[in-house]
């Protein structure tokens, strides 16, 4: 079983990732539900991404865990900075519609894809 509930169906702890948003069983600070969803990232090059991310009423991201694999098997971690004069360095963005990469003017991702682990709080 990939996640624990309480008798009254509430979840206590979610053990799955998945491309839909899913209580993790957690609280934030103030008592809000924390939840995750998985967003599929497929490849850019040297101009920004912007992915919808289909999350309603979302208030603040808690953490962003984004991880891309290129067709030769090298796997990358995003953001990523470099100090050098190759400007290839990306960063994460997050509105309340889109995951945003911010992209150097020197990345080759174009045949990549990934994933973006989301955790998060809502408004309401």
């Amino acid at each position: 079983m990939s996640q624990f509930v309480n008798a009254n169906g509430n979840t206590l702890l979610n053990l799955k990732f998945s491309l839909k948003e899913q209580e993790t069983g957690m609280q934030w600070i103030d008592g809000k539900k924390i939840y995750c969803k998985v967003i599929l990232v497929n490849g850019f090059d040297s101009k920004d991404k912007y992915v919808q991310h289909n999350i309603s009423d979302l208030y603040r991201v808690l953490s962003c865990d984004l991880f891309m694999k290129t067709s030769d098997g090298t796997n990358h971690m995003i953001p990523r900075a470099h100090q050098d004069e190759d400007h290839d360095g990306i960063s994460i963005q997050i509105t309340k519609t889109n995951l945003i990469l911010q992209v150097g003017q020197s990345n080759g991702f174009a045949d990549a894809t990934g994933y973006a682990i989301l955790k998060y709080i809502k408004s309401k």
